[in-house]
């Protein structure tokens, strides 16, 4: 049974009566936001020995279920006045559910939640030290943790969990599909889709700056002016992270470029605006983040050219803007290194992706049928 609470949670978690799916998006976005799609949750379970306990005391709980960021505003940060995270103290199992999800949030939130996993607590809270195990009171309870990671994609943000946050003693053991499906036969119409490779000899000398600051060196200085030198216009151009695009926004503002820009943090308002005026042709660059696809899915009308400034984490999201691209003459093109193999695989399949990587040309082109 459940106990008194189950209608709290039904009123909390509960789907709404009245929502009907919007059939103008993409089932994988119906799947992901139908319903109850809150972010900021926590919440307790006590298993007993019929029963089953909502809403208890986290330090009374077998099980927590959470969001990063709603276990985050518990657990709080350095120099807040509350702050509570002894009761993670005795995790033994952690599963991460639809991981790829947290990439689209605020990556730092499940940083600092995994952090403060298996931590000596701060204060005994009654507890009966005769109960616990050696190993627990040598802190090293995060090296007998079990972590169970599900992701629909893999990415590097997500196997540096198992070499910083998720070590475990005995290993870790990883399982994928054996093919992996890519998005090219999603793609509806034959557009030219260019892929830039970024390539010189500080790709193994500074990997971690050519992946930085030289794709943006690239971008602005080869890229961008293949696009300033002729005549075209209703440019889209799709920035994966934030903080490449506030980088490339102030670039725009610095050159004086006439552009607009789209990102998540935008009004509603403001896009419709927006949108109406890139379809009547107004616009010729138009900055956006693949959180704001992620988020809104929204379609542009009088798209000419798409640029990404690197392969999207969301396959989905290449293909959702080359589709965009429907008359003679459009193009896509994407800059790409080879520290992008594992996104660059799931947009045009690993067999393609060895090729782009490993070949010599910096340019290729592929028209899908």
């Amino acid at each position: 049974g459940i106990n008194a609470e189950y209608g709290r949670f039904e009123d909390e978690y509960g789907p709404e009566s009245d929502e009907k799916p919007n059939l103008t998006k993409s089932l994988s976005y119906q799947k992901l936001f139908l319903g109850n799609n809150d972010d900021f949750f926590t919440l307790g379970l006590a298993l007993a020995k019929n029963s089953v306990k909502l809403y208890t005391d986290f330090y009374n709980s077998d099980i927590i279920i959470a969001s990063p960021l709603g276990l985050r505003n518990v657990i709080g940060g350095e120099g807040d006045k509350e702050r509570d995270y002894d009761f993670l103290s005795s995790i033994e199992i952690t599963s991460l559910f639809m991981t790829d999800v947290f990439l689209m949030q605020n990556w730092e939130h499940l940083i600092h939640c995994l952090h403060h996993l298996n931590l000596n607590p701060t204060q005994d809270r009654g507890t009966d030290f005769s109960r616990v195990k050696m190993w627990a009171l040598d802190g090293l309870g995060s090296q007998l943790r079990q972590n169970l990671v599900f992701s629909s994609c893999n990415s590097p943000e997500i196997n540096s969990l198992f070499s910083r946050e998720c070590k475990n003693h005995l290993g870790a053991i990883r399982m994928a599909a054996l093919v992996q499906k890519d998005v090219m036969g999603s793609i509806l119409y034959p557009v030219r889709q260019i892929f830039l490779r970024q390539s010189d000899k500080a790709e193994d000398a500074a990997p971690i700056e050519y992946i930085t600051s030289q794709r943006y060196e690239y971008f602005i200085h080869s890229v961008l002016p293949r696009y300033q030198t002729n005549d075209a216009t209703s440019i889209v151009i799709v920035v994966p992270s934030y903080f490449d695009f506030v980088r490339v926004r102030n670039h725009f503002k610095r050159e004086s470029c006439s552009f607009e820009q789209m990102s998540e943090y935008s009004s509603n308002r403001s896009i419709t605006n927006l949108r109406r005026a890139f379809a009547q042709g107004e616009i010729k660059y138009l900055l956006t983040t693949e959180r704001f696809f992620f988020f809104k899915r929204y379609k542009l009308k009088n798209v000419q050219h798409v640029l990404f400034y690197e392969a999207p984490h969301n396959a989905e999201c290449y293909a959702h803007y080359v589709n965009m691209l429907q008359e003679e003459g459009n193009t896509s093109t994407l800059l790409y290194n080879k520290f992008d193999g594992t996104k660059l695989a799931r947009i045009v399949g690993e067999a393609q992706c060895k090729q782009l990587i490993n070949s010599n040309q910096t340019t290729h082109m592929i028209i899908s049928e």
